[in-house]
């Protein structure tokens, strides 16, 4: 099936790329400040000037405000292990409301601003999610080499044998370490798309996105901090807190992509800038991870006391996350979890 039109959402730019192009915001800052030179003759003048501050505009589109839980359709292209699974599982396992034994930031508090963004009726994003139902296509039946047009082809092929066409769900294809995708690792760690309206979506715009796992291919560009950076300060990189860097940076990836899709789905609710190329709830704070974050340091992160490992929130089973700042449009910042 090919694509009469590109897939409505552009790509995510990546994290490293985007701190090349913006100054990262920290706590208790307001936006970043350059340095003017005054052009009077004679003398030199040197100031700081505040930078126009991040606003998400809204589109009046829609958004995804569909009431109660999202249901997410996972779909895993290529050889994933057992153990790896059970990451993404988890993830998605944590957006319950936190019991009473919740000890610090949590997922659930962390996607708490996304109910913040409003639709032209007033309706919000949903609060929750849940892994409703995985297929795993084991054999690469499209290849090692995959299109964007490939990616919507395994979703719309998903719902046709598999999974229900629910238009308030999500649907994310993963693609393993030995994928290659189209702009992977050139100007993208990740995306999210809308399929065509066709028979098997009944008609209707389906929204999806993709992640792959960088480790073998660009770890330093969609995997920092826990890869040592193609660009910018050669940093050390920071342990994983799953062990795993390529799982734990699909991880971030992850995140960022249900923050853009929920809250930008069809190209027409929040951004910022240019529609092929938008700032959206999480890119508009790419690099932060904490307070004080600014290019090269993620800002101040938990530490696991017995692995030494990094993390900014805790999930199911007891698993530990980095998760990246959102833009909150109560406040007009960056929250990172807390």
């Amino acid at each position: 099936m090919a694509l009469a039109n590109e897939p409505l959402r552009p790509k995510i730019v990546p994290i490293l790329l985007v701190l090349m192009m913006l100054t990262a915001r920290g706590e208790g800052r307001s936006d970043p400040f350059s340095i003017l030179q005054s052009t009077r003759p004679g003398r030199k003048l040197f100031k700081l000037v505040e930078e126009p501050a991040t606003i998400l505009t809204y589109h009046n589109g829609p958004i995804m405000s569909a009431s109660g839980s999202v249901p997410v359709f996972v779909i895993w292209y290529g050889d994933f292990a057992e153990s790896q699974k059970s990451i993404v599982r988890d993830f998605f396992g944590s957006f319950q409301s936190p019991g009473p034994d919740a000890a610090g930031p949590t997922v659930s508090s962390w996607w708490k601003p996304t109910g913040d963004y409003k639709d032209a009726g007033g309706s919000s994003v949903p609060r929750q999610m849940h892994l409703a139902a995985e297929l795993t296509d084991g054999a690469y039946s499209k290849g090692k080499a995959l299109k964007n047009a490939d990616l919507e082809q395994l979703v719309v092929g998903a719902v046709t044998d598999v999974f229900p066409a629910n238009p308030h769900g999500f649907y994310l294809v993963l693609t393993a370490a030995d994928v290659q995708v189209e702009d992977f690792c050139k100007s993208s760690c990740a995306s999210h798309f809308a399929t065509r309206p066709v028979a098997a979506t009944s008609d209707r715009q389906l929204p999806f996105g993709w992640v792959g796992n960088a480790v073998q291919q660009c770890a330093g560009r969609c995997s920092w901090p826990f890869a040592k950076p193609e660009y910018g300060p050669p940093t050390a990189p920071l342990l994983a807190p799953n062990g795993d860097v390529g799982m734990d940076g699909m991880i971030m990836n992850i995140a960022t992509i249900l923050a853009g899709a929920f809250t930008n789905p069809f190209g027409t609710g929040f951004y910022q800038g240019d529609g092929g190329a938008p700032l959206e709830a999480a890119s508009a704070c790419s690099g932060i991870f904490g307070a004080g974050a600014y290019p090269g340091f993620p800002g101040e992160l938990s530490q696991d006391v017995i692995t030494g490992s990094s993390f900014n929130a805790r999930g199911a089973n007891d698993r530990r996350f980095l998760l990246p700042a959102l833009w909150d449009p109560s406040t007009l910042k960056c929250a990172f979890p807390a």
